[in-house]
């Protein structure tokens, strides 16, 4: 379940991740979509932490971006899409919103 801060933990960590829109709750297939993207993070972090942690955060920033470029549920899946294909490092770099504990 993804909120207003998504938080990601093995039992021993914590890592609070507070990237993402309102509009991500509107549209269909965002866990979907999570869950293909965190397969995809765990594919190459072999920490299952991080992997889901990085997941989140790329998820949610291109919620974001998603969110800025739409006029509502419609036009958001499509520029989800569209900002998961484009979304650059340094723009996550620029975005990212994450605090550990």
């Amino acid at each position: 379940m993804s909120g207003k801060t998504d938080v990601v933990t093995d039992g021993r960590s914590l890592i609070l991740i507070h990237n993402g829109h309102p509009l991500m709750a509107r549209v269909t297939a965002m866990g979907c979509t999570a869950t293909a993207v965190a397969g995809a993070f765990l594919a190459l972090q072999q920490n299952p932490l991080l992997a889901s942690a990085y997941a989140a955060v790329f998820m949610g920033i291109a919620g974001e971006i998603a969110a800025e470029k739409s006029g509502g549920p419609g036009s958001f899946k499509s520029a989800f899409i569209d900002a998961l294909y484009a979304l650059s490092f340094s723009e996550i770099e620029k975005r990212i919103y994450v605090e550990t504990m």
